[in-house]
């Protein structure tokens, strides 16, 4: 883990606006390839309802890094387990941990089926969230009890 929640806070702003900008570069791509239907919609709503869904997701996400960094213990270590804190542990280790095994399954499972090479920047993003969804686990578990509360 690192000493400070500085590189988990970079990584929580890359994410957020990185979704916007993925959508930006794959759907063109989709649109190139000739698989959607010359009927359809545009691309455009998926493109800019990109941007909704990160300005409405925002907010949750900065508060829930808030909540799990704001005490950042940079003694703390990734598979970190607080016994003295089970509920917290268990808690965490479900919600951060349990979201980051189904990101792992679920790039696996992608991974394994031949794709143009645009399908393989969603694995590549969901694999960003994976050190995330650890970090703010290990951060939540392991938050500095010392700090001024």
């Amino acid at each position: 883990m690192p000493t400070s929640a500085r590189p988990l806070w970079i990584l929580t702003g890359l994410l957020l606006a990185f979704y916007p900008v993925l959508n930006f570069i794959y759907w063109p791509q989709v649109l190139r390839s000739g698989v959607l239907p010359p009927d359809g919609d545009s691309i455009g709503i998926p493109m800019y309802g990109s941007i909704l869904v990160t300005i409405v997701a925002s907010p949750a996400v900065l508060i829930i890094a808030w909540l799990c960094l704001r005490h950042y213990n940079p003694a703390t270590r990734l598979a970190t387990i607080r016994w003295d804190r089970p509920i917290r542990t268990v808690a965490a280790s479900l919600v951060f941990g349990g979201a980051a095994v189904l990101c792992v399954f679920g790039l696996v499972a992608q991974l394994g089926q031949a794709m143009p090479w645009y399908e393989y920047l969603w694995a590549a993003y969901g694999l960003a969230w994976v050190p995330w969804l650890l970090g703010v686990r290990a951060a939540a578990i392991d938050q500095d009890s010392t700090a001024d509360g």
